[in-house]
């Protein structure tokens, strides 16, 4: 039987390994993606038919690489899911233009950089794309400038790539944990 692949970033904990496991559960094969090599080790250890990948989503070439290994490895992708993400609580006064970026790189950057590396193979697959963004992108708050805003752009972009992808057989949906 021929497995359907699956990337999931930040795959090392919470929402990202949960989803994993689902995946596995329904009998896929899982490229699991994420920076923290020890997190994401303790994670894949003890499953089968994982694929773990080192990798820091923000970074182009590390996406690139990412991508290659698991076609690879496995051929195909059939589905991405854009887990990873840093938050960064803190007053708008306080959050300086690094502390904006860092969370912007992987909040945002990831999802774009990882969904237009693997668009090529999703559009052989008709695969789909979820991308995983958060409450605090549909309502405001205190604390979340940076966070807040990533993932309201991360609402947007899955718009965006509904509205471009859709015509080659490719599914972008959001959700808001």
């Amino acid at each position: 039987m021929t497995r359907k692949t699956a990337l999931v970033t930040g795959a090392a904990r919470g929402i990202g390994l949960a989803t994993t496991k689902l995946f596995l559960r329904d009998r896929w094969q899982v490229a699991m993606i994420d920076r923290d090599a020890r997190a994401l080790e303790d994670a894949a250890s003890g499953l089968n038919h994982v694929l773990p990948i080192v990798c820091d989503v923000s970074q182009p070439d590390a996406v690139q690489a990412a991508i290659s290994e698991v076609q690879g490895s496995w051929g195909s992708i059939d589905a991405l899911v854009n887990n990873a993400g840093v938050a960064d609580f803190g007053p708008i006064e306080e959050t300086d233009f690094a502390r904006w970026r860092r969370v912007m790189e992987t909040n945002l950057d990831g999802v774009f950089l990882m969904s237009q590396a693997a668009t090529p193979a999703l559009k052989k697959s008709k695969g789909s794309i979820v991308n995983i963004a958060s409450i605090s992108a549909l309502r405001a708050s205190t604390l979340r400038v940076a966070y807040g805003t990533s993932k309201a752009a991360v609402i947007h972009l899955t718009k965006q790539q509904a509205a471009e992808l859709g015509e080659y057989g490719i599914r972008a949906n959001c959700v808001c944990p």
